[in-house]
């Protein structure tokens, strides 16, 4: 989980030098604006990476790479629960986002 918090940490930091910059390209032009269009964006793709991770290793695509795409590979639980690892990092990471953002949202709404 301490991955996962500096992997947020980070994000967060890009995010608030991508809003405060004067040229910001992106829909919203105030920085809590851009900032929360960034973080929605990567919550966003956090989460699919995530669950991509996990079906990947399913045993119905394990199944499938060896029906339609002839592969070698078996399906195997330790590669399973590695996967499942990796990708409760960008669930957990999604998560810390998507809660900062909220705490954003609430802050402008104060204000």
């Amino acid at each position: 989980m301490l991955r996962a918090l500096k992997i947020a940490g980070f994000l967060l930091l890009v995010d608030s030098l991508i809003a405060v910059m004067p040229f910001s390209p992106i829909i919203d032009f105030s920085p809590n604006g851009v900032m929360g269009d960034l973080m929605l964006a990567e919550v966003a793709a956090l989460f699919i990476i995530a669950g991509i991770l996990d079906f990947s290793s399913s045993i119905g695509m394990a199944q499938f790479r060896k029906t339609f795409l002839s592969s070698k590979e078996d399906y195997s639980p330790e590669i399973r629960k590695e996967k499942e690892r990796t990708a409760v990092v960008f669930l957990f990471t999604g998560l810390v986002l998507l809660a900062a953002m909220i705490l954003l949202m609430v802050y402008n709404l104060s204000v």
